[in-house]
């Protein structure tokens, strides 16, 4: 029999990535950014984790199904609800969903995005 550890009051439980990314675990995708947005903060080949149960809010960023594909669009409300094309800074209207149609154009609402802050001009660097 030992004696209890004064320590045991500070143990901390571990990082969970799980519970810190995903509140909504059925409503979660994992993509990957296809094309590079700086000043959304999204490199290629990002991990961007999509919530398809949020409504999104002035300046979300959201993946969109448009012409079967999916793009990345910011939301705005003002002067009324519409995106923002990330490539030329365009309004956009928002999408409808065709007549009959059961795909969403609005996919869901980038919640995180995840670089590689390795990458860039060191790639070729060797590893310690």
């Amino acid at each position: 029999m030992g004696f209890v550890s004064p320590a045991q009051d500070y143990v901390e439980e571990r990082i969970s990535l799980d519970k810190k990314l995903i509140a909504h675990p059925s409503a979660t995708y994992f993509m990957k950014s296809g094309n590079t947005y700086y000043r959304e903060g999204v490199m290629a080949g990002a991990l961007l984790v999509v919530d398809c149960s949020l409504k999104p809010c002035d300046g979300s960023l959201l993946v969109c199904s448009i012409d079967n594909e999916f793009r990345i669009k910011r939301y705005r409300t003002h002067p009324r609800p519409h995106l923002i094309n990330l490539e030329s800074g365009k309004r956009e209207r928002l999408p409808d969903a065709g007549e009959g149609d059961t795909s969403r154009p609005v996919f869901g609402v980038i919640t995180y995005i995840i670089n590689d802050a390795r990458t860039g001009e060191f790639d070729d660097c060797p590893v310690m």
